[in-house]
């Protein structure tokens, strides 16, 4: 029962890191060069690209600009009727 705890917060503590990681094939290949360009030193580690993707925002190819700046924007609760 114990490790069946320690387990479930070790899921719900990683579970704000999936939004970084949780990219699509689509938005890959759109960041890609990118990536290769402007954050070379980065790589591997998928948050530090996106960190610095996001940093070099005005750097990049439209594809992959509008993808992090998309990622970026506030989510706006819709409203009920």
């Amino acid at each position: 029962m114990f490790h069946r705890i320690v387990l479930a917060i070790a899921i719900l503590a990683s579970a704000p890191c999936w939004n970084a990681a949780a990219e699509s094939e689509v938005e890959r290949k759109a960041c890609a060069n990118d990536a290769q360009t402007h954050c070379p030193d980065e790589m591997p580690d998928r948050e530090r690209v996106y960190a610095c993707l996001v940093e070099k925002v005005n750097l990049l190819s439209p594809a992959c600009k509008k993808i992090i700046s998309d990622s970026l924007a506030p989510v706006r609760p819709q409203r009920r009727r």
